[in-house]
């Protein structure tokens, strides 16, 4: 199809020499998929264990890769895959290779095309109204390589035979270490791990729900015409594990000791990724914003581009999409429900208190969704379900006899943190008031209930005390032992730099000059005298 990296009829970019040339043989690959450990949460702890720096190196044909950068060209949104040849990580004397993967891009707003013309802004991408200097430079003839978010597919091509058949009970299903079909790699802040810090901090107090995360760095290795191997060093990339089925039997009674675990993974998930205040959670009873997505580039027989397809919703089935209408029902019965609750005249008015807490008791452990909300206000993600109507996802664990009947909020993509936060996030915001008055039922009906009120406002004061893990010195040596782990990997001379983290910097959108490192202006103090001056008020 004479695909390029650039634009049409562009010579593809070749990184600067490396010493000899090394070519590719697929007969000189020995796969190797070890499972260290019994438990998948033992193995999943070992490939996310964030005391230590993982390789990932992703090998791949240079016409695959042209592909994956047309294809966004095409249309940036899309979710279509292209071959990896083989995918390799090595973490802590293990390694894992694994032929015949898929990668596409992931992320919504916050694309951008890995190598060479970027076009997104001419076709409504949102990351453009504040990327003006990027695209200033990217939409002209380049052929830079830049970073941007990927996903990699143990599975999706397999062929049909090699995959499950249920009817024969057989599988050939690919798994890295028993335990993960795919993995997302998500380019640095400048921090170099904010949202690996808030996972970590999330999981020390107890929430089990969120993924694991840790640092890797990229290498791809793009195997050109003549079978040369051209290798590009794409800095050091964030790892963590998706929100999916493997993700939900890796946190079920079986592999998590938490005695209000899920007891089965049947139920189904739902991703709440809408930003648009208008789509904000449970506000439709009729159910029109939910649906399965679908965002991808139709092809002829012939591999020519024919069209795109840009279906999203609200809320996006992830699990059992054979009976969506099914599912479907299920949400809309618990919206109705949540939406019927009455809003109580005073703290007196205990019929309505009663009806509330009713609510709250069959379908949710209060205590840990209540300190869940509490930990992501503490982190200052105004991104968020209550902030901003976002980032978030449902699991109802209601499909077998031996089910919860719960459901679970699951908090997700926490790189708007720390100082960095639409709407500088705990150093300013009432966390009583998160949603700023946007209409959050889940939030708004919760503490209209006087007695979680209270509760909230000390899991508050909790979570962010001295005597906790929010402390500033502990917090402090997290980010420099990173910084000290990462820094010699950053700067790589094949990335442009308008667009690549190349030094490890104390950084916070924020005004005021907060710090992750300073004593005397650091973030964990003053969200701790942030959530004090409030709940005193």
């Amino acid at each position: 199809m004479g695909f390029t990296g650039c634009a049409s009829g562009c010579a593809s970019k070749t990184a600067k020499s490396k010493g000899p040339k090394r070519f590719y043989n697929p007969d000189d690959i020995v796969t190797e998929n070890p499972v260290p450990f019994e438990s998948r949460r033992e193995n999943l702890d070992f490939i996310f264990n964030n005391k230590t720096l993982g390789t990932t190196t992703i090998t791949m044909k240079r016409s695959e890769w042209n592909q994956l950068c047309e294809n966004y060209r095409y249309f940036y949104r899309n979710e279509n895959f292209v071959h990896v040849e083989l995918y390799e990580y090595k973490k802590d004397g293990q390694s894992w290779t694994i032929k015949n993967a898929g990668l596409r891009q992931r992320g919504n707003s916050s694309r951008f095309c890995p190598q060479g013309i970027d076009n997104g802004r001419k076709q409504g991408q949102r990351n453009a109204q504040w990327s003006w200097d990027y695209y200033n430079y990217a939409e002209r003839q380049n052929d830079d390589y830049r970073q941007a978010h990927f996903k990699i597919d143990f599975e999706e091509f397999l062929d049909k035979s090699q995959k499950s058949d249920k009817e024969e009970n057989t599988s050939s299903e690919m798994k890295m270490a028993d335990c993960m079909k795919s993995v997302a790699l998500k380019r640095m802040d400048q921090s170099c791990g904010r949202e690996i810090f808030c996972y970590d901090m999330f999981h020390k107090y107890g929430i089990w729900t969120v993924p694991r995360a840790s640092h890797t760095r990229l290498i791809f290795n793009f195997i050109e015409d003549d079978n040369s191997i051209t290798e590009v060093d794409y800095g050091v990339y964030e790892m963590f594990e998706e929100i999916n089925k493997q993700s939900l039997k890796a946190r079920d009674s079986e592999n998590n000791q938490a005695p209000n675990a899920w007891k089965s993974t049947k139920g189904n998930l739902w991703k709440c990724a809408e930003a648009d205040l208008e789509y904000a959670f449970l506000t439709d009873a009729s159910g029109k914003g939910m649906g399965i997505e679908n965002t991808s580039i139709l092809f002829d027989e012939n591999g020519n581009r024919t069209g795109k397809i840009w279906e999203t919703y609200p809320m996006d089935l992830k699990t059992n999409k054979d009976k969506f209408e099914q599912a479907a029902a299920e949400l809309k019965a618990f919206i109705a429900e949540l939406n019927d609750l009455p809003t109580p005249a005073n703290s007196n008015d205990r019929a309505s208190i009663d009806k509330i807490k009713a609510f709250y008791e069959k379908w949710f452990d209060v205590e840990f969704f209540m300190k869940s909300e509490a930990i992501t206000i503490l982190f200052g993600m105004d991104d968020d379900y209550w902030g901003n109507g976002n980032n978030y996802y449902l699991y109802f664990d209601t499909a077998t006899k031996k089910s919860t009947g719960k459901v679970y909020f699951i908090p997700f993509d926490f790189d708007n943190t720390l100082g960095c936060s639409i709407h500088q996030g705990g150093l300013t915001n009432n966390p009583l008031n998160w949603g700023l008055d946007e209409d959050r039922p889940l939030m708004d009906k919760l503490l209209m209930v006087p007695e979680y009120q209270k509760r909230f406002k000390e899991l508050l004061l909790e979570v962010s005390s001295k005597d906790s893990f929010w402390n500033f010195e502990d917090c402090k040596e997290q980010f420099l032992y990173w910084k000290k782990m990462v820094e010699p990997y950053l700067a790589s001379r094949d990335l442009d730099s308008r667009n690549s983290v190349k030094a490890w910097n104390d950084f916070t959108w924020c005004p005021g000059g907060y710090s992750l490192t300073y004593k005397s202006n650091n973030v964990f103090d003053a969200t701790r005298r942030s959530f004090e001056k409030w709940l005193a008020e």
